[in-house]
């Protein structure tokens, strides 16, 4: 199974999990972090952003704690041992010198979905992610609003 269908199925998955009204919210949110992604700043810059991107996000986060908890595997389990040093020493990090208690939710688990989009190969997720989420909106949508078959 390729990365790319990896990806999809996760995708598909927690997006399911979400509720409808909560989409919007989530779709900004995967998109501020790509943002984040593919700017200019550091990565400890690009790390504090995207964790302070989530915090101020409330409504974001259960669904990004249930988003980390099945990405896990993916942005944890399957990495190899340079990986994950490299985001434990940025969870570290952050911990010792992020500001506004930043640094305490940095070492739990919903912290690491962010990081792993904005430092890591998570980009090629938030791809698929932001692309799932629009199809599920479209879909809802499209079910609130049934169209009216004029030989009715």
């Amino acid at each position: 199974m390729t990365d790319s269908s990896k990806h999809r199925q996760l995708a598909v998955a927690i997006v399911r999990d979400i509720s409808p009204k909560d989409l919007v919210a989530v779709q900004a949110w995967a998109e501020g972090l790509i943002a984040i992604k593919e700017g200019n700043q550091s990565r400890l810059n690009k790390a504090r952003a995207a964790i302070a991107l989530t915090l101020v996000s409330k409504i974001v986060w259960p669904a990004v704690k249930s988003a980390a908890a099945t990405t896990k595997k993916i942005g944890w389990d399957d990495r190899s041992s340079t990986a994950r040093l490299g985001l434990a020493g940025a969870g570290v990090g952050l911990a010792l010198f992020g500001g506004q208690s930043a640094g305490i939710a940095a070492l739990g688990t919903a912290i690491g979905l962010p990081l792993w989009i904005v430092l890591g190969a998570g980009s090629a997720f938030a791809g698929v992610f932001v692309e799932e989420i629009r199809r599920a909106r479209a879909s809802t949508t499209d079910q609130s609003n049934p169209s009216q078959n004029p030989m009715d």
